[in-house]
């Protein structure tokens, strides 16, 4: 299967990141040893678009995707830091404007 652009999608949906390159380490600390979490950097609604469209990025688990206070989950300044290297990441990857995004994911995170 591929999606709209021709990127090929895994067993679960999920098309290449094209936030991070290397998803075998924490995209926030890049040295943990953790378990590692995929997160949809646009979840909700728009989490299968996520996916779909690459924007997703490798978390360790405790530290910087539930529970730490560097956490996605739990720190809104992480959480809009990732949006906006999300939103740039498609808009380059994608040739989007940011009127192109905001039809896609309904706001303009940068």
């Amino acid at each position: 299967m591929t999606n709209e652009y021709g990127a090929e999608l895994d067993c679960n949906g999920y098309a290449p990141s094209i936030v991070q390159d290397d998803t075998d380490f924490c995209y926030i600390c890049y040295g943990c040893r953790e378990k590692l979490d995929r997160h949809e950097v646009f979840g909700g609604a728009n989490r299968d678009k996520s996916k779909r469209l690459g924007l997703w990025v490798t978390l360790c688990h405790s530290e910087h995707h539930i529970f730490g206070t560097g956490a996605v989950h739990q720190n809104h300044e992480v959480d809009l830091a990732l949006k906006q290297s999300g939103q740039m990441a498609a808009m380059e990857h994608y040739d989007w404007t940011e009127c192109d995004f905001i039809r896609e994911f309904g706001r303009n995170y940068l």
